[in-house]
């Protein structure tokens, strides 16, 4: 039974929906085209928690709203900070698929506040978004939404090996490819990160491929090449470096000067 008085119901429940009707006109300042509107909002919706993130969450994945919205939205759910954590995570476990760039970009937008958070809660989750991607590259010849798919797995895996995490490693490798073929900005850093020794032949490979196009990728894929040499502890006549073939040796060697071998 409850013993509220019936005043005192009426009372918490006119509060409670005006306390929804508060954070609803907020979420809604955020589509405003007017800067100081969408600020005020941002800042107001911090007060009110989990609440306002849900309700943030909500409309994005009702409404999808246009990128320069989206950004306000993001950043709403970023100043909320901790609180929002759960709510992010709750959401992307329940979107089964992606089917429009639009939907990529929402979920994308999802990812970069768990990235700015910094939760390692956020870790699985993140890892799972990765196999809803590639499967909706899989099925789809539409180009932009493959894009869109493609783009937001490197963010997925930035941020994974900023977190410290080795759970998209495998993917990881699989955009790396042979290294015959030039890669994403970001593959390279994430690999420099979390890469292990399955990396380091189609890394040569890379460079001889950037070397001839961009010198500050080709610095890039050093660098990652020489943190996974020291972070997996290889020495440079380590067998998995031997089965470099001869023009592969001559990549090696200014990847590693007979200088830095000994």
């Amino acid at each position: 039974m409850d013993d509220q008085p019936e005043p005192l119901r009426e009372r918490n429940g006119s509060t409670a929906v005006a306390l929804h009707n508060e954070i609803q006109k907020h979420v809604q300042d955020l589509y405003s085209e007017d800067f100081a509107i969408r600020a005020e909002s941002i800042s107001e919706l911090e007060k009110f928690g989990k609440a306002a993130a849900e309700a943030i969450v909500n409309s994005l994945i009702t409404k999808s709203p246009q990128l320069n919205a989206l950004l306000s939205f993001t950043k709403a759910l970023e100043e909320i900070g901790k609180p929002a954590v759960n709510v992010i995570i709750h959401a992307l476990d329940h979107i089964q698929d992606v089917r429009t760039p639009e939907e990529v970009y929402v979920l994308e937008g999802f990812v970069e506040t768990l990235g700015r958070l910094g939760d390692r809660r956020a870790v699985p989750t993140l890892a799972q978004q990765l196999d809803k991607l590639n499967a909706a590259i899989a099925r789809n010849h539409n180009k932009g939404l493959v894009e869109a798919c493609t783009a937001a797995k490197v963010r997925i895996q930035l941020i994974l090996s900023e977190l410290g995490s080795k759970a998209g490693l495998e993917d990881l490798l699989q955009m790396l490819g042979d290294g015959r073929r030039r890669v994403r900005d970001g593959v390279v850093e994430s690999l420099g990160r979390i890469g292990d020794r399955r990396a380091l032949i189609p890394l040569v490979r890379l460079y001889a491929v950037e070397d001839d196009v961009s010198l500050a990728n080709a610095e890039d894929i050093r660098d990652a090449f020489r943190q996974i040499m020291r972070r997996e502890h290889i020495a440079c006549d380590d067998g998995v470096l031997r089965e470099l073939n001869p023009e592969d040796q001559v990549t090696l060697e200014k990847l590693l000067p007979k200088a830095r071998r000994v």
